[in-house]
């Protein structure tokens, strides 16, 4: 939040700033399909049983499996740079997105390392290391804008992309500093016959967990359609202005600050133990219960309460410098779309992982694939409509919410606490309507302040009675 605040204030909402948000979507795209999605989903499952059964096995096939991955996306990142280097793009902006994407590309193959470096600390039960890696990046983010001459905001961007490179290093330096002695070995013929399981199995396991992904991708590259190729489309004009991308960026920001340190938190700390009980029944279903109603208990309370703190929220975050007063209510009218979503993204994380966990591959991916291919269908359709740029986020709710039920009935999961989860957001929400009416005239960051706090402990007094086995569950941490 803190980086993005930064973005917003030094690039503001405009047709730079869109191609800004794309360049850096890229690396992180991969960062999440492959890094964080296909090959450690993939590979998670397969260490894990190794490293209870034969540790010096899974030395070997760690060491075989996070080679193989990271040569072939080394490989295809030094293609993508080939093709960059070829074009001849014409415009100021399409100039800068060749520019700047030839610059962070390189950081996919390292930040994916980082992520299969943490899942083998996860596997030991490590996670805080990998958790804090994405740290160092918004450190040197924020310091690369904002030292050095105040220059016009293309050339802070450059910097920044530059900044990108050096925190990839960083990264991998620090996840291999806190992996201790020996948690490889050189691989052998088996290590390497196991490796080309992994490819196997990490296509469809990507392409089930890369539905939120690609989601976003689509969304990026409709909004950003004006800044790289004009106001029309096929002669028409195309409903969204400049400045859309940057818009869906700042607001993905923040529907994502509950997602990304609970929702996915619980997800990742669930899967190690999904993995060891997937031939234990009982011990399966108990964790994905708890799991799954520890990723509504927050999910569902956000989704509401994302809604009504949206404007005092965007203004508190993200007003100032290049970030203009009338840019506020453009960000927080994608929030009110993306916000009812945030419990479904939520659960869908621990659902699509304990269906690999189990292993089934196909489930998810046939799932995803409708998700996507609707997600892409409304998305064609309604920004046509007075929602516009706001349809993005609508569909990609909507589309989070047929996963979620899809998955759920596919695995017949259980939410453990639902109807007490349900009971508490529902008490929670007349009380922060009526805080956000009393601090109406009252400064942005005092509103949001007052509606966060009241919300929260509403919420979770409510909650301590109404699900207390998801509250001892979060309370106890387990």
């Amino acid at each position: 939040m803190l980086r993005d605040a930064v973005f917003a204030r030094s690039f503001g909402v405009g047709g730079a700033a869109d191609i800004f948000f794309l360049a850096f979507q890229i690396p992180n795209l991969f960062r999440r399909l492959f890094g964080e999605g296909a090959l450690s989903a993939a590979f998670l499952p397969m260490y894990a049983e190794r490293h209870q059964q034969d540790r010096p096995s899974a030395a070997r096939f760690a060491a075989a499996g996070i080679s193989a991955g990271i040569g072939l996306l080394t490989v295809v990142i030094a293609l993508l740079e080939m093709v960059l280097f070829s074009l001849q793009p014409e415009g100021e902006n399409p100039v800068l997105a060749v520019e700047l994407l030839q610059i962070v590309l390189p950081y996919a193959p390292m930040v994916c390392l980082v992520a299969l470096l943490g899942a083998v600390l996860q596997v030991r039960g490590r996670f805080a290391p990998t958790a804090a890696a994405p740290a160092i990046l918004n450190m040197a983010l924020v310091v690369a804008i904002l030292t050095g001459p105040a220059e016009d905001p293309q050339t802070r961007m450059h910097r920044a992309a530059w900044a990108v490179l050096l925190a990839g290093l960083l990264q991998v330096m620090w996840s291999v500093s806190v992996l201790g002695h020996q948690p490889f070995a050189k691989p052998n013929r088996k290590a390497w016959g196991e490796a080309k399981t992994l490819a196997k199995r990490a296509i469809p396991v990507g392409m089930g967990l890369s539905v939120l992904q690609v989601n976003i991708l689509t969304d990026t590259l409709l909004a950003s359609w004006p800044a790289l190729f004009g106001a029309t489309l096929f002669g028409i004009a195309y409903p969204l202005e400049e400045g859309a991308n940057a818009a869906l960026s700042l607001a993905s920001r923040l529907y994502q600050f509950p997602l990304g340190v609970f929702g996915i938190a619980v997800a990742t700390a669930a899967f190690p133990r999904l993995s060891q009980t997937r031939d234990q029944p009982g011990e399966f279903e108990d964790t994905l219960r708890t799991a799954l109603g520890m990723a509504l208990f927050v999910g569902l309370p956000a989704s509401i309460g994302l809604c009504v703190v949206a404007t005092p929220m965007v203004r508190t975050v993200f007003e100032g410098g290049l970030f203009l007063a009338n840019d506020a209510p453009r960000v927080a009218r994608l929030l009110w779309t993306y916000g009812p979503g945030i419990w479904a993204m939520s659960c869908v994380h621990v659902l699509v992982r304990a269906c690999y966990a189990k292993g089934d591959r196909r489930g998810p991916v046939r799932i995803g694939m409708a998700v996507v291919g609707t997600n892409l269908l409304l998305n064609l359709i309604l920004i046509w409509t007075p929602l516009e740029e706001a349809a993005l986020g609508l569909t990609t709710s909507v589309g989070s919410a047929i996963q979620c039920v899809w998955l759920s009935r596919r695995l017949k999961a259980r939410f453990a606490g639902v109807f007490g989860i349900v009971a508490s957001t529902a008490i929670m929400l007349p009380c922060i309507l009526g805080i956000s009416w009393v601090l109406r005239d009252s400064l942005p960051w005092v509103r949001a302040l007052g509606i966060v706090m009241t919300g929260a402990i509403v919420f979770a007094t409510a909650a301590r009675y109404f699900a207390s086995e998801v509250w001892s569950a979060w309370t106890k941490g387990s």
